[in-house]
């Protein structure tokens, strides 16, 4: 049987290597994310805030058109939030040659539980720096994260063709 000065010490070492661990794996993830980037060849919007996850679809894909440089999307917050979505952030637009990426983050919920019978859709009109061309319109939510497994990307993360 062991004395508790000895289970202590047993528990101290245990704690320490796991906290090594943990350091190790927080190290390798800012290694493998700083080499991460835009493609060559693409050009970015102006740099969005990072909030929680949306999820978007277009209000009426008929409007879009190759010449088109706006874009009415609406927006759902992916996490349980009572049914409010909340303010959709400034929304990310990244274009390459063959699809034309966006990410709309939402506000970051503060404090409290929230129940989760589905958020409602927030309309965002979003402008184009340069027209959709023959490109898809791609939603970021669906390309990797939470929201890949979701209904929400049941379909994939095309939500417009040419």
């Amino acid at each position: 049987m062991q004395t508790s000065r000895e289970v202590a010490s047993s528990f101290t070492t245990a704690f320490t290597a796991a906290r090594l661990v943990a350091a190790a794996l927080g190290c390798t993830a800012v290694v493998v994310v700083s080499g991460c980037g835009a493609p060559p060849g693409s050009e970015r919007s102006p740099a969005a805030s990072e909030g929680s996850t949306g999820v978007w679809e277009l209000l009426d894909a008929a409007e879009v058109r190759p010449e088109s440089t706006e874009l009415r999307l609406a927006v759902t917050r992916l996490e349980c939030a009572s049914g409010e979505t909340g303010t959709v952030l400034e929304p990310d637009v990244q274009f390459e040659r063959d699809r034309i990426v966006i990410r709309t983050d939402v506000e970051p919920l503060t404090g409290g539980a929230y129940e989760c019978q589905g958020n409602n859709a927030v309309p965002v009109n979003v402008e184009l720096s340069e027209p959709v061309g023959n490109r898809d319109l791609v939603d970021a939510a669906c390309l990797g994260g939470e929201a890949v497994e979701t209904v929400f990307c049941e379909d994939g993360p095309v939500r417009w063709s040419p």
